[in-house]
C-alpha cells in the first residue's frame, strides 16, 4: 500500500479557520494549507451522502468505531464519530477517556450535530483534512477545545471525528502526557485515511489501552524514542537492564515477531509471546513515520487461566465419576429387580432405577460442560424418553411430547428437576393413561426472568375423588413434594380437567438467562 504522509497541525479560531486539503503527489497523498477562510455560523455546507458510503465507507467507519476507546484513553480526551446521513451529521459512536476528566458527561450517540455548535466538524466536511480549534467551550465547569478530523480522505468525506480536550490536559501536560497525546493524534491520522488492518492485509485491527499497558514510541528508523514507566518495568521483568530509549525496538523481548512485520507497512499486529518466564501481549500500529507499541504483562492472567482450566477439568472428572457411580447403582438395582420374585418389590426397584438414572443424565451433561449450568430442556427430553421406554416400551400407544425451552440453569436445580420429571412422567403414564391403553402425556416448560414453569398433563382418568396430595401421595409424589417445596422453594399444584395436570413453579432469583 502507498505510504501516506502525516498531516501538519493547523489551528482554527472561532470565526476564522485554516484547514488542510488533500493533494495527490504521484502515488502519495500530501496536505497543503489553504488560505484562511471566514466562517459565519449558520452558513452550513451542503451535507450529502455519496454513493459509496455503504461499501468501503461502512467498513472504514466500523473500524474507527472499534478503535475510539483506544484513542480516547491514549489522548486523554473525548472522541465522537459522526457519519453523513440524509438529515446531516449524526453521531454513531463515542468514547470518554478513563485516563482523564471527560469533557462530555454522557453519550451523544444518535444526536445530530448543530453547525452553530460544532463549527469545526462542518468545516472539515466541507473542505476535508483536519481543523484544530482554539475556541474554548465549557460544560459542567470544565473548559475544553474541539478538533475535527475528516474520515475518508478525498472530495467527499463520509464521516468526521470530534476530539474534545479539557483545559486541565491542555494547559499543563507532563512529558508522558505530551507524547501520548501526540501518538493519539497520529493514530487518528492513520484511522482517518483508512481502516487499520492486520499485517495479513485483510483482518480489521482494533485494540484498547489497558491500565497496565506500557507504551513505546518508535521513530522512523525503528529506534525507541520514548517509553512509559510501565513499559520500562515490564521489559525489566523480561530481562532488559536499564531504560529502553535508544534501543532498537525489534531487539526488545517479544517485539521481534510482532513489531518487525509492522514497521513501514502501514498495518498493525498483535500477538502473545513467552520470554524469560513472562507472558507478554504486544500490539503494534505503524504510523507511517514510526510506530506505537503497547506491551502488557499477562503472566498472572495466564497463570490464573491455567488454574481455572485445571479446576474445570477436575470438576468435569468428578461429574463423570458421579455419573459412572450412579449408572453402576442403577445397574445393580436393575439386576436385583429382575431376580426378585415379588412383583411389588420388583416394581419398586425399577422405579428406583429411574430416579438414579435421571440424576445420572444431568451429571453426564455436566461432565461435558465447562460450567456448572446445563440446558435443562435437553436433560428433560432424555429423561422423558428414558421413562417412556422403561415403562411402555418402544411400541407403546402412549404418546409423550415435550415442549418449550429453559436455557441454562444451575446444576443443582437441573438435577432436582430431572428427578421430578422422572416421577411425574412415570405417574402420568402408569396411573394417568394406564399401561396398555392409548393416551397422551405432555410436558411443557417455560422460562421467565425469575421463575421456571413446569407442567405435566395427561388425558387419563384423573385423580380419585377426594385425593389429598399430602395424605394420599405415594413414594414418588412424596419425593416430588419434598424436592419442589423444600429443596427448590417452589410450589406444586394439582388440577383435574380431562385428565390430570401437575404444575410446578420454581423461583430462580439472580440467575441470568442464557444469552441469545
Amino acid at each position: 500500500m502507498a505510504l501516506l504522509r502525516p498531516m501538519t497541525s493547523v489551528k482554527a479560531s472561532t470565526t476564522r479557520v485554516s484547514y488542510m486539503v488533500p493533494m495527490h503527489e504521484g502515488d502519495c497523498l500530501r496536505y497543503a494549507e489553504k488560505p484562511r477562510k471566514t466562517y459565519t455560523p449558520g452558513m452550513e455546507p451542503q451535507v450529502t451522502s455519496p454513493d459509496y458510503v455503504q461499501g468501503h465507507a461502512r467498513v472504514h467507519l466500523e473500524n474507527v468505531t472499534g478503535n475510539l476507546q483506544f484513542v480516547a484513553d491514549l489522548g486523554y480526551g473525548d472522541v465522537a464519530l459522526a457519519a453523513v446521513g440524509p438529515e446531516g451529521l449524526m453521531v454513531i459512536a463515542d468514547a470518554r477517556p478513563m485516563t482523564a476528566v471527560a469533557a462530555v458527561a454522557s453519550t451523544r450517540v444518535g444526536q445530530l450535530l448543530d453547525a452553530d455548535v460544532e463549527t469545526e466538524a462542518f468545516l472539515v466536511m466541507a473542505e476535508g483534512g483536519v481543523v484544530h480549534g482554539e475556541r474554548r467551550r465549557s460544560t459542567r465547569g470544565i473548559s475544553y477545545i474541539t478538533s475535527a478530523y475528516a474520515v475518508g480522505r478525498g472530495e467527499h468525506p463520509y464521516g468526521v471525528i470530534l476530539r474534545d480536550l479539557s483545559q486541565f490536559v491542555v494547559e499543563a501536560p507532563g512529558k508522558m502526557e505530551r507524547v501520548f497525546m501526540s501518538l493519539a493524534e497520529r493514530v487518528l491520522d492513520a484511522l482517518c485515511q483508512g481502516p487499520l488492518v492486520d499485517v495479513d492485509g485483510v483482518t480489521p485491527f482494533t485494540t484498547t489501552r489497558r491500565a497496565g499497558d506500557g507504551v513505546i514510541e518508535v521513530d522512523a528508523s525503528g529506534i525507541v524514542s520514548y517509553s512509559s514507566p510501565n513499559a520500562v518495568n515490564i521489559m525489566c521483568m523480561a530481562g532488559v537492564d536499564g531504560g529502553l530509549d535508544g534501543h532498537r525496538v525489534v531487539e526488545l523481548p517479544g517485539c521481534s515477531s510482532v513489531v518487525a512485520p509492522v514497521l513501514g507497512s502501514g498495518t498493525a499486529h498483535a500477538g502473545t509471546v513467552e520470554v524469560s518466564g513472562r507472558a507478554l501481549r504486544v500490539r503494534a500500529i505503524d504510523l507511517y513515520e514510526g510506530a506505537v507499541v503497547l506491551v502488557e504483562d499477562i503472566t498472572d492472567v495466564r497463570r490464573r487461566e491455567q488454574e481455572l482450566l485445571v479446576k474445570e477439568a477436575t470438576i468435569r472428572e468428578v461429574h463423570h465419576r458421579v455419573k459412572n457411580n450412579l449408572q453402576t447403582v442403577a445397574s445393580l438395582l436393575r439386576i436385583q429387580a429382575r431376580r426378585t420374585a415379588n412383583e411389588e418389590a420388583s416394581r419398586s426397584l425399577e422405579e428406583a432405577v429411574e430416579r438414579v438414572s435421571s440424576m445420572a443424565v444431568v451429571h453426564e451433561m455436566l461432565a461435558a460442560s465447562t460450567e456448572e449450568r446445563v440446558d435443562l430442556a435437553a436433560a428433560v427430553r432424555v429423561v422423558v424418553d428414558m421413562v417412556r421406554q422403561g415403562l411402555a416400551g418402544g411400541e407403546s400407544d402412549v404418546e409423550v411430547t415435550v415442549e418449550g425451552e429453559t436455557g441454562l440453569v444451575p446444576a443443582a436445580v437441573a438435577t432436582s428437576l430431572a428427578l421430578v420429571t422422572a416421577e411425574l412422567v412415570h405417574n402420568a403414564i402408569e396411573h394417568g393413561t394406564g399401561l396398555g391403553r392409548e393416551g397422551r402425556v405432555s410436558l411443557s416448560m417455560r422460562r421467565l426472568p425469575d421463575e421456571l414453569h413446569f407442567v405435566v398433563r395427561d388425558d387419563g382418568v384423573g385423580l380419585p375423588e377426594g385425593f389429598d396430595p399430602v395424605a394420599d401421595a405415594n413414594l414418588g409424589l412424596a419425593i416430588v413434594r419434598t424436592v419442589v417445596e423444600d429443596d427448590l422453594r417452589g410450589t406444586l399444584d394439582f388440577s383435574v380437567a380431562r385428565g390430570t395436570t401437575v404444575a410446578v413453579r420454581i423461583p430462580l432469583p439472580g440467575i441470568e438467562e442464557e444469552d441469545e
